[in-house]
């Protein structure tokens, strides 16, 4: 059967993991029964982006969504491994706290780093959780703002839920599968 592994993910370009990003937010939201529009990514995956790779904006709640855990959600996307250093410097570079997830901040949104090089256990998990909380401490409400990490494990668990994607990402890596 299908099995997508963390290892999988990590074989994914830059440009890929954004796209398989996005199509995980697609097929959460057509799962849900929600609107695609509130998905927005797109242009070079290189050029300056705020610190948002991938934006749900949604007006209406749903018990049903999972990975996407607020209306408002923002997904910065790296193929780099994301240690909590890494993670303080990309949410505030040269010190201040990027607009995009004070935004976030204010809109009681959701910002979740992704990382396909990245496999964390517990304690590490919860180290670069901590550190996502201490880059907006200093931000009015930040307790409002839902901060997660996804690594290649958890992006893997949420692949499989999605058997579309599982093929797309098989294909994307030069591992299809034939006969489907």
């Amino acid at each position: 059967m299908l099995e997508i592994i963390g290892d999988h993910i990590s074989k994914l370009n830059d440009e890929d993991l954004r796209s398989l990003v996005t199509r995980l937010c697609e097929a959460e939201l057509r799962r849900c029964g929600l609107p695609l529009s509130a998905v927005t990514a797109g242009g070079d995956q290189n050029a300056p982006d705020g610190g948002i790779d991938v934006r749900v904006n949604l007006t209406v709640d749903s018990a049903c969504l999972d990975f996407i855990p607020r209306l408002l959600t923002g997904f910065q996307v790296k193929c780099s491994d994301m240690p909590a250093g890494k993670i303080t410097a990309e949410m505030r570079p040269e010190g201040e706290l990027r607009q995009s997830i004070r935004d976030l901040v204010t809109a009681h949104g959701a910002y979740v780093i992704v990382s396909s090089q990245g496999s964390t256990a517990d304690s590490a998990l919860l180290d670069r959780r901590k550190a996502m909380q201490a880059a907006v401490g200093d931000s009015r409400d930040s307790a409002a703002i839902h901060l997660d990490f996804y690594d290649r494990e958890r992006i893997a668990n949420w692949v499989r839920g999605y058997t579309g994607v599982g093929l797309w990402v098989r294909e994307r890596i030069a591992e299809p599968l034939s006969g489907w």
